[in-house]
């Protein structure tokens, strides 16, 4: 017989899955996203930033970008509360296809688990040989609604046997030799598993575990103390084997989960619209959050992390000049309005990292953000083969827009000592470009 946190409480959930109250409020909960993507009525909507009353998309491409966004974050917070979501049975699982939040990195395999605070868990795993590996617990139901010091664990202390093995405990107390605190109030695992290079590095091999509940009677007052919704399921133990069996699912798991997911996607686009517009007023510049407000966002405390917004007309380039600092991985890319990575995986040119980039003679680099690639000899007098010496273009590495005239931006610095910020121009294409270029470098 399976303990439940209270029968009253599951009777009425049972009652509006059973009158389908359950699923219209969900449906009900989403229906304000759209105020994101199209402006009020009177609304300015060619206008930039947003307009004042709300988050909404700037042009069409915005606004078609802005359903699919939608979709997407839906299809992100449906896998993470209605399909992995009890910390009774954790799983570390892959964002789904194309889910994109946050200005998500291209060259990122991102992981992730429920957990609460109410157990003890175990991740084991390899290695790989990915150029970095971290893990964060974080509170809260979305991002932004975090702890702004959650706890961390990355490849630079990461301890492995000689085969690349290890484990991690996930406990209120130190225990093992790689060790994650988690808190009372802990309800995600996030895994970053980061690459230079695709085709050539191995990722790690990662699964998470429940550490074993003694008795019956702990199991149900973990579960119970679990989630303030009470969704984690509440094993039953067998005295005589010690075997565990999982209970069905209960109405209260599907109200608390459609209740979550709601939460994590109205949560979610509300957070990144918000820092949208906060970039936008400090158009085509690179910036630092606020590090409680970056973190609070289920970030990374070994990347620092700088934004911005750009805009560029067709016959713009947005120049970023600087020299990186002495770390294992960093990156610059693209975003939409939205905070998506632009379509990388047809535009690879939208992000550049520490192995792709090219470098100029004095070891700094010289991105431009252009519509077309001004490195192509198209013959014209101003072109940039005809402007530049040999050792200033083989340094120059384009960024492609992917046919967007304006988004967000990012650039990580990853276990960086030292957090240069890069200098960013507006030039004209042609002779005025080739001038910022060579004005920027020491030859």
């Amino acid at each position: 017989m399976r303990a439940t946190a209270g029968s009253g409480a599951e009777d009425a959930a049972q009652a509006s899955v059973d009158d389908g109250r359950a699923w219209i409020e969900f449906c009900e909960s989403l229906k304000g996203l759209a105020d994101y993507v199209v402006p009020s009525p009177g609304a300015d909507r060619t206008a930039s930033p947003a307009p004042a009353t709300g988050a909404a998309a700037v042009d069409a491409l915005d606004r078609r970008e802005g359903l699919r966004y939608m979709s997407r974050v839906l299809r992100g917070g449906v896998e993470a509360f209605l399909e992995s979501w009890d910390p009774a049975y954790p799983v570390l699982r892959p964002l789904p296809y194309n889910v994109k939040l946050g200005a998500d990195n291209p060259d990122n395999l991102y992981m992730y688990g429920t957990v609460s605070g109410a157990f003890e868990y175990r991740i084991r795993g390899t290695r790989g040989t990915v150029t970095y590996l971290s893990f964060g617990c974080y509170s809260g139901s979305r991002p932004g609604q975090g702890s702004s010091r959650p706890d961390h664990l990355d490849s630079s202390r990461l301890v492995t046997q000689e085969d690349g093995s290890f484990e991690i405990f996930l406990t209120p107390q130190p225990r093992g030799k790689n060790w994650l605190r988690l808190p009372a109030d802990a309800s995600r695992i996030v895994v970053r598993q980061t690459f230079l290079d695709r085709t050539k590095e191995v990722p790690a091999d990662l699964h998470i575990e429940r550490l074993p509940l003694a008795t019956v009677e702990a199991a149900q007052v973990a579960a119970t103390a679990s989630s303030a919704s009470g969704a984690a399921s509440i094993p039953v133990v067998d005295p005589a084997t010690g075997q565990e069996d999982k209970p069905a699912l209960t109405a209260g798991q599907v109200v608390s989960g459609l209740a979550g997911a709601s939460v994590f996607i109205n949560g979610s686009v509300m957070q990144f619209q918000a820092w949208s517009r906060q970039f936008a007023a400090r158009p085509n510049t690179l910036f630092c959050l606020d590090h409680d407000v970056y973190m609070s966002a289920w970030a990374d405390p070994a990347i620092y992390f700088l934004h911005g917004y750009w805009r560029l007309g067709p016959q713009q380039a947005l120049l970023i000049q600087a020299t990186p600092p002495e770390c294992p991985y960093w990156n610059f890319q693209l975003d939409n309005w939205w905070m998506e990575s632009l379509d990388y995986a047809n535009h690879p040119a939208i992000t550049v990292n520490k192995a792709t980039a090219r470098y100029m003679p004095d070891k700094s680099i010289c991105l431009v953000v252009a519509h077309a690639d001004p490195r192509r000899a198209d013959g014209s007098p101003d072109s940039l083969p005809a402007l530049l010496k040999p050792a200033l273009l083989a340094g120059v590495t384009w960024i492609d827009t992917a046919h967007h005239s304006h988004g967000t931006m990012g650039l990580r610095w990853v276990l960086a000592k030292q957090h240069p910020l890069p200098r960013c121009t507006v030039v004209e294409l042609g002779q005025p470009l080739a001038d910022a270029i060579a004005a920027g470098v020491s030859v």
